[in-house]
């Protein structure tokens, strides 16, 4: 089943929601679950529950336009990075794991991994943070001058620390509000109070409630990394396709479109013997890809794929035959509600206690991101160093 939509903004599904306060209440809570005949189960942690489910590439804008141009780039300038790789869909897991964006969305089969992501900081947006301090910051000066105007120097410095604090850099935060101030004047005080606001606010502005999603697919929605309908789906990466692509047409005639054809082009440089009978449908449709273990990384993670086709426009557009469908890549398909049968929410304020509890499980920085960087950093934070 695909849905279609012509915005970028996926709905939240009206699943059953349950907060969770540890570990071991997320388990029972997972463990409860009857498992649904012809299914499998997937699950996605999100740092913050207003994240939309989207790939990458359908959240950075114009990134659909400039997708393959990304692709292009990507291998002209990295060769060697992609030496190993053997069809396109291997080419986007590796650019998804250099952060290029992409028509994937990360997976995993462990209910701990996703657990783990969801309780990270939801601080991706730092301009936010640093405006709720400077706000925060005028409020707490602003509430201590209630009968009369604060020196400008205040207002001054307590802008430029609460910035700083919200940010994260409370130290820089007082020695601004010390060198504003010559002889330890009582001013300074105002400022550390302002200091003390911003550093609250902002980080309640880096984070939200995390969630994570528990997904149960039909079985004929899930495929193997060397999947037809996969090759299909992810060599989207490297085409043009244009609103003129009927999906309405039968499959001789469809596959006869020149960005169809030019698609199957792409298709046969992996694999020679695909045959010109591309499903319309399957355009726009998305799939859950169970990846090859290619690094460490993915092993660790359990990791799997949501793989995003392409969206149909609406029926009815001016110019067009009633009931007329084009494919494009400025829309996507949609996750069908019924997919999604739990969203498992964790508050802010319960995070870094879940966190320790999955350490003790072996779910560390370390583990979901292997190597001597990560871990370096790791043994840092255990000896307080």
């Amino acid at each position: 089943m695909s849905q279609d939509t012509t915005s970028q903004t996926s709905p939240l599904p009206a699943s059953e929601e349950i907060r969770i306060s540890s570990v071991s209440e997320f388990i029972e809570k997972i463990v409860q679950r009857d498992k649904d005949a012809g299914t499998e189960t997937f699950y996605r942690g999100h740092a913050d529950e207003d994240w939309d489910l989207l790939p990458s590439i359908f959240r950075t804008p114009n990134g659909v336009e400039k997708e393959r141009l990304l692709f292009h780039d990507m291998v002209a300038h990295e060769p060697q990075s992609f030496s190993e790789c053997k069809s396109t869909l291997d080419y986007l897991v590796q650019m998804q794991h250099y952060g290029l964006p992409t028509r994937l969305l990360d997976m995993t089969t462990n209910p701990l991994v996703a657990l783990y992501f969801a309780c990270q900081p939801a601080d991706d947006n730092v301009a936010v943070v640093a405006i709720s301090g400077a706000m925060a910051s005028l409020t707490a000066i602003e509430g201590q001058y209630i009968e009369k105007a604060a020196p400008k120097n205040v207002w001054q410095a307590g802008i430029l620390a609460g910035v700083l604090a919200a940010v994260g850099a409370e130290d820089i935060a007082v020695d601004v509000a010390t060198g504003a101030f010559k002889n330890g004047s009582s001013l300074k005080e105002d400022v550390e109070l302002a200091i003390e606001a911003a550093a609250k606010a902002g980080n309640e502005a880096k984070d939200g409630d995390g969630v994570v999603y528990l997904f149960s697919v039909p079985e004929d929605k899930v495929k193997h990394y060397d999947s037809d309908t996969v090759s299909v789906l992810a060599n989207l990466a490297k085409c043009k396709i244009s609103e003129q692509c009927s999906a309405c047409l039968s499959v001789e005639d469809f596959n006869e479109q020149p960005d169809i054809k030019f698609l199957l082009h792409q298709i046969k440089g992996e694999k020679p013997h695909f045959l010109p009978r591309i499903q319309p449908l399957d355009l726009s449709n998305l799939f859950f890809v169970k990846a090859k273990n290619g690094n460490q990384r993915i092993a660790n993670q359990m990791g799997a794929f949501l793989l995003f086709g392409l969206g149909l426009t609406p029926e009815k557009r001016r110019g067009r035959a009633k009931g007329a469908r084009y494919l494009a890549k400025n829309i996507h398909a949609e996750i069908p509600e019924e997919w999604i049968k739990k969203k498992l929410i964790i508050p802010k304020e319960c995070k870094e206690d879940i966190l320790r509890e999955l350490a003790l499980l072996g779910i560390t920085d370390s583990y979901i991101y292997p190597g001597m960087e990560q871990y370096a950093k790791e043994l840092k934070r255990k000896y307080e160093l």
